[in-house]
């Protein structure tokens, strides 16, 4: 090696060595570049862009190595042989382009290897070609010539192999500099395995060429070269980039534009389509290669059973598009049961582009909401929609006839307390068979739902109202089984109201608010039976809608005031008062509560009444010089509805009353309704200070389980059972077994109702506490009973 560094540093213009080291790196890197662009064409190398790479690369390697040799400087003058030159260039040339041809063609290690050897033995040949061409007497260190062409092996597979690996910058410019290493190394090791000696005779032969003019030859060469070629590789690459990006794109987009494409030649053959369509119609890919046509891609697809169910319908229609290359858009079925929207579109050159988008599940909720629109979500019966449209359809079958038909309104007796006592899971599971079994006695009759838990029935086509008599009767029947729903036996029953068309009215909303004014009255009078409307029953009718028109503003208006009724113990002290709602209308007067209470909790105004007479009682009680307790009872529908602790939290602190002078009276409607809300409220209620009573206990549906579990206070004897004192002994019996239960629960016990002497001595003789009734003073405004809240001792004859 030492005689290889010698030669390099004494025989050599170092100048010009840097010029033969640049130009052949640029023309290596113009090499690799055009390697690349060949491999990077399409699925196959491209000849054209091989051609080019291997014709750089020899001529690299080429022009380094006449470069260096002007660069040497032996100490005599010499020149070079035209055609072994030429020949040197051409084998250079030659054995680069076959081995860049194996490298992208041969996959693996081995056309790496292989690739690789070839141009490294191209690198060889063109050099000891080219030392040949010489006209002075070489002698040669074959070791030293063993070792050059070992490192233009080496070199050149492994620029080879690095450049195999891609196109990202650092590969392509390890590649260019690792085979610029082996051509330079190869070049000036060779150099120094020989010994010059100068030239036998000094005469130039014709074909030799002189050395200036073969440097300026080499160099016009070297550039226009590496120029074209890295002008023309950058530029392919650039395109490449810019096409490959936008093809992805297009990919992308093809692929997720949410509908299946096919595009089709002139003559009917698959040009391309995307993965959705594919998907749609479970074919794989390599059966849809570019070129089918399209009556075989039919074929597939009765293969997989994705095919039209009308295929010559869907054909037609396919048929007649393309002849007459206008879009058109149909709907077609497939054999699996999806439905397909296809969309035909022409394009230029006599192809088409046709779309295909599963409309299944749009169309299935398309119908789905079209059968919400109008049916009940719960039983699935034609709702209030579907029953403004039927009924508009019979008054024209009828008018048209010249008939009749019935108007049948049901309302479930007493649902509210299945509601409350079963829950809403067994009170859903209820209406849902209660819609069957209506179904079922309707025959042909239209059935609807209008309401939580009101049913409407439109009967034609039979003599009315004895067909509708008879309808009536097979519903009722219809109630008689019990009702198992979810482990539990329940009695249900109904009332039902018919109006007539058009006796009774023309409209809809006119005949079904007769019908509802004839099932009104059935609810008052006779529950569980039916009735037919009658002209008397409208004026009541309007009456009621009227009350419930004022009511709603009595509420906004504040017309409701406290009336209170005095509280005794046995020896007539006065020891409380109950505070009892009344509505002062600005015309009618004072309105009976038997009036109004029922129409309020119907309509849920009852919270605001409540509110407001708890509000009047507490500041009225705030200002008694003696504080006696006052009692207030609260509805049901207060607890369902409101959060009544926060409520009389509320109040208490606005009108500054001591909670412990408040009792609030609940009814055992409310306990029935309890899911843990209710025990939760009453104990909120204890917590801040108020009492509790429970209120006409015995009469409904009472379970000494109420006593145990809520925190209770007082009890109050309904009284239907004092009423009955002195002529039933069973109700002497019940009141007694009261009080003793009381008095052993530790609850102090109050009687309601009390009117005579004989019933006060009678509940004084069975121990019973307090007292309240007519006997001791009837319900009246608060200023007729101020002087019995000053601060000396007040009391009641009785």
């Amino acid at each position: 090696m030492l005689k290889v560094w010698t030669c390099l540093q004494t025989q050599h213009d170092w100048r010009l060595v840097l010029v033969a080291g640049l130009v052949c790196f640029l023309t290596c890197l113009a090499a690799v570049n055009l390697h690349q662009r060949a491999r990077a064409v399409g699925t196959r190398p491209s000849v054209g862009w091989l051609l080019a790479a291997g014709a750089v690369t020899g001529g690299g390697i080429w022009a380094t190595h006449f470069i260096a040799m002007l660069a040497y400087v032996p100490g005599f003058d010499f020149d070079f042989d035209l055609t072994m030159t030429v020949a040197s260039l051409i084998v250079a040339a030659t054995m680069t382009t076959l081995g860049l041809s194996v490298a992208a063609c041969l996959p693996g290690s081995r056309g790496t290897v292989i690739g690789g050897g070839l141009i490294g033995a191209g690198i060889g040949c063109m050099h000891y070609m080219g030392m040949a061409s010489l006209n002075f007497v070489i002698l040669w260190d074959w070791p030293i010539v063993a070792v050059s062409l070992l490192c233009a092996l080496v070199g050149s597979i492994g620029a080879v192999a690095l450049a195999q690996r891609g196109e990202t910058l650092p590969a392509l410019t390890g590649a260019a500099g690792l085979l610029a290493l082996a051509i330079l190394s190869h070049h000036f090791i060779a150099m120094g395995a020989m010994d010059a000696l100068p030239p036998v005779t000094a005469d130039h032969a014709a074909d030799r060429i002189e050395p200036l003019a073969l440097c300026l030859a080499i160099a016009a060469a070297t550039g226009a070269i590496i120029v074209a070629s890295l002008f023309v590789a950058l530029i392919d690459r650039s395109t490449h980039r810019r096409i490959t990006e936008r093809n992805l794109q297009l990919d992308v987009a093809l692929n997720n534009m949410g509908r299946g494409l096919c595009m089709f030649d002139a003559s009917g053959r698959v040009q391309l389509c995307n993965s959705e369509y594919l998907d749609m119609y479970h074919l794989r890919g390599h059966d849809l290669q570019a070129g089918v046509d399209y009556r075989h891609l039919l074929q597939l697809k009765a293969q997989v059973g994705t095919s039209p169910i009308d295929a010559g319908t869907h054909c037609a229609r396919l048929a007649e598009a393309i002849a007459e290359r206008r879009p058109m858009e149909w709907m077609t079925s497939l054999a699996d049961g999806r439905q397909i929207h296809v969309s035909y579109r022409p394009v230029a050159h006599g192809g088409w582009v046709i779309t295909h988008e599963d409309y299944t599940e749009r169309m299935q909720n398309r119908s789905r909401i079209e059968f919400l629109a109008h049916h009940d979500g719960l039983t699935q019966l034609p709702n209030r929609s579907a029953f403004d449209k039927q009924f508009d359809e019979a008054i024209i079958r009828a008018n048209k006839a010249r008939s009749n038909f019935a108007t049948i309104c049901i309302d479930l007796d007493r649902f509210k307390e299945i509601n409350d006592v079963y829950g809403h899971g067994v009170g859903d599971a209820f209406l849902c068979e209660v819609a069957r079994r209506l179904s079922a006695a309707s025959e042909d009759a239209f059935v609807a739902r209008i309401g939580g838990d009101e049913f409407v029935i439109i009967a034609e086509g039979s003599e009315q109202p004895a067909a509708a008599a008879e309808l009536c009767e097979r519903i009722l029947r219809a109630f008689d089984a019990e009702f198992l729903l979810k482990g539990c036996a329940i009695k249900g029953n109904c009332s039902i109201g018919v109006a007539i068309y058009p006796d009774n009215g023309r409209a809809a909303e006119e005949l079904l608010a007769n019908a509802d004014a004839a099932l009104y009255r059935v609810k008052a009078d006779q529950r569980g039976s039916y009735r037919f409307f009658e002209t008397a029953l409208d004026a009541s009718l309007r009456e009621k809608r009227m009350l419930q028109m004022e009511l709603a503003e009595a509420v906004e208006a504040g017309q409701f005031e406290p009336h209170y009724q005095p509280q005794v113990n046995a020896a007539g002290e006065v020891v409380g008062f109950e505070v009892l709602g009344r509505w002062r209308h600005p015309e009618r007067g004072l309105v009976a509560p038997a009036l109004f209470i029922g129409l309020a909790e119907e309509t849920g105004l009852i919270g605001g009444i409540d509110e407001q007479i708890l509000r009047a009682a507490c500041r009225e009680a705030a200002s008694w010089e003696k504080p006696l307790p006052i009692a207030v009872n609260l509805s049901p529908i207060d607890f369902r509805r409101g959060d009544v602790p926060s409520m009389i939290l509320s109040i208490l602190f606005e009108t500054g009353l001591s909670p412990g002078r408040l009792h609030i009276e609940i009814t055992e409607g409310v306990l029935m309704q309890d899911d843990g809300r209710v025990m939760s409220q009453l104990r909120r209620i204890k917590s801040l200070g108020a009492h509790l009573a429970l209120d006409d206990f015995g009469t409904g549906y009472s379970s000494l389980s109420y006593l145990q579990a809520f925190p209770f206070d007082k009890l109050k004897i309904d009284r239907a059972f004092v009423a009955q004192l002195d002529s039933n002994p069973q109700s002497r019996a019940i009141v007694r077994a009261i009080i003793g239960l009381g008095h052993t629960l530790g609850l102090s016990v109050i009687a309601e109702g009390v009117e005579t002497d004989d019933q006060l001595d009678v509940l004084t003789g069975l121990g019973c506490d307090e007292f309240q009734g007519y006997l001791t003073g009837r319900p009246q405004p608060f200023r007729l009973y101020r002087h019995l809240t000053r601060s000396a001792p007040a009391s009641i004859a009785v």
